[in-house]
Formats: structure tokens, C-alpha cells, sequence
């Protein structure tokens, strides 16, 4: 019997299929669906060890789309290394036979999805953006950087890195350690692996927090005070993120907060909650990463791939 080998999409192909705007109308439908319970998900694994982390989940973007298993590591130091923090790999599971039908480039899966979802969550909550700061400058910093500029086009926009950095981005970036900017700003990536928290300050009127590093319980990027003290948080998903996002539980198990439970942003994407009520108000946005994420993605490729 003749072995079949499972094509592997590379991150070269995965690029050259998506584009912002196609990804994050992509990514709006799944949480919406999500949330509307047409989309499914497994637990989500994580083992934490140390300064790094190992997670594995499944999940389906619909109902009778084919299932994804995505397994991956998190390692901060890889930095000094020169490979990925994140290092993943996507599989996807015909929803007919059962066998495994592609294997996906996981860091461009990931970059994809998490940097589209941002976006999504930034134009439905932000104010007028004029300016934006991008907190670490790793591949999913450069990655929100690059999509920041594309999609906002702002007047000013900063990349804050704890490390000397030498990246042309082919526009006009000031690169900082001064991590005090981010007070002048409108919209506010976060895209650290941080165990302590990088946000000590309380932003500015108006400010709007995108954070995706605080993605395990272990992992802080803004300090339970801080947090306490916004208008509004949402998440990926209320239930998830109340349980995983590390800056979320400490504030959860602070008793005087402004706000009273996470909001799903699915429930904003399909109109059952309100994003910002007035110009005034600091909102931020966690995201710890879904498998139904992944799985929306995998569909899209399915459709769009020419086999």
C-alpha cells in the first residue's frame, strides 16, 4: 500500500493567500459564531514551565467545517536565538474521512490570526486613532506594527522594545524604550511575553489596549490595579480569558473594580453588547488565542489553496 503524504502549506503560501482585509472579516465571523454556539472548541492545554509555555487545542469554525489540532511552544529567550518566540504547528482533519488533509506553517497561522483579530477589535472599540504604540518588538509586535500602519494609517506610531533594535519597516517608526509614550496615545498593542507587568501607568482618556501577551495564567502585561481602573475588558472569550489571562485573573480577585465581568467580543460582533459608549472611556481587549481561531483560518485556506 502506497504511503500518501499530507501536503504541508508553507508560510510562503499562507502570505500569499491572505490579506488584512480578507483575515479579519474572517476572524470577526468566527467569534461571532463562536459566540452564537456554531463554532466549537476543546479545552485549551497549557503547561507552564518556568519562563515558557506548551499548549495544544482543537476546535471546528463551524459546524460541518473539518477540525484543526494545533500544538505549539512559547519560548521568550528564542529571542537571543534569532527563531520564533512561538513555534506551532497546525493539522487539519477532514471533516468527511477522518484523515489528516494539510498540515499548516503554525507561526503563519498564528501571525495571521492573531494580528487580524487585533484589528478587528481595534477599529470596533478605538477612538479616532492618530496615534498608536506597539509594546515589543518581536514577530507579533512587527507583525501589529505593520498591520497598524496599514489599516489606521496614524500620524505618529511608535514601537517600544526593551532591546536595541535595527528594522527598517519602510515607514516612518519612532523605536523607544521609553514605554511612558504610550500616555500620548490613542490604540495601544501589547505584544510581550512578560511574567511581570510592562503597564504601571493608567492610560489616558480615551486609550484603547489591544493585549496578547498575557495569554497564560503565569503571564502579567498589565498590572491588576492598572486594570481595575478600566472602563470596559473584553476578551476572545469571557470564560476563557477569566480563567487564563494571567493580568485578568489577578484584577478578577481585586473586589473594587470600575468594571464587573470580561465581555466576549463575539457578543460585540453580533450585536447582543456595546463597544464604546463615549470618547472618554479606557477599554482594553485580551486575547489569549482560540483554537476556533486556527480553525477559521484552515477553512479559509481550504477554500482558497489551489490543489
Amino acid at each position: 500500500m502506497a504511503l500518501i503524504q499530507t501536503p504541508f502549506v508553507s508560510a510562503e503560501e499562507i502570505d500569499s493567500l491572505c490579506t488584512y482585509e480578507k483575515i479579519i472579516d474572517n476572524q470577526r465571523q468566527v467569534f461571532k459564531n463562536f459566540f452564537l454556539n456554531e463554532a466549537v472548541m476543546g479545552p485549551r492545554a497549557i503547561l507552564a514551565q518556568n519562563e515558557n509555555a506548551q499548549f495544544s487545542y482543537i476546535a471546528r469554525a463551524s459546524k460541518e467545517g473539518p477540525t484543526i489540532v494545533k500544538f505549539g511552544t512559547v519560548v521568550p529567550s528564542n529571542s537571543n536565538r534569532n527563531i520564533p518566540v512561538v513555534q506551532t504547528m497546525v493539522s487539519v482533519i477532514d471533516a468527511q474521512t477522518g484523515s489528516v488533509k494539510l498540515f499548516l506553517d503554525g507561526e503563519s497561522v498564528t501571525k495571521w490570526r492573531t494580528v487580524s483579530a487585533s484589528m478587528a477589535a481595534a477599529s470596533e472599540l478605538s477612538n479616532q486613532v492618530k496615534r498608536i504604540a506597539v509594546v515589543g518588538l518581536g514577530h507579533q509586535g512587527q507583525a501589529h506594527l505593520r498591520a497598524a500602519q496599514s489599516i489606521f494609517h496614524p500620524e505618529k506610531i511608535y514601537g517600544v522594545s526593551n532591546v536595541d533594535i535595527d528594522i527598517d519597516f519602510g515607514f516612518d517608526v519612532e523605536v523607544t524604550k521609553d514605554i511612558s509614550v504610550i500616555g500620548n496615545c490613542d490604540l495601544v498593542f501589547l505584544c510581550t511575553n512578560s511574567i511581570e507587568p510592562v503597564i504601571n501607568m493608567n492610560l489616558s482618556p480615551g486609550t484603547t489596549c489591544i493585549s496578547i501577551g498575557s495569554f497564560a495564567p503565569n503571564r502579567h502585561e498589565v498590572s491588576a490595579p492598572v486594570l481595575a481602573l478600566a472602563d470596559k475588558v473584553f476578551g476572545d472569550d469571557a470564560k476563557t480569558i477569566s480563567e487564563q489571562s494571567g493580568s485578568v485573573v489577578m484584577a478578577l480577585g481585586l473586589a473594587d473594580r470600575k468594571w464587573s465581568e470580561v465581555e466576549s467580543i463575539g457578543a460585540l460582533y453580533a450585536g447582543k453588547t456595546s463597544g464604546r459608549d463615549n470618547k472618554d472611556q479606557v477599554i482594553y481587549y485580551f486575547s489569549v488565542g482560540l483554537g476556533i481561531q486556527d480553525a477559521a483560518l484552515a477553512e479559509f485556506i481550504l477554500k482558497n489553496r489551489k490543489f
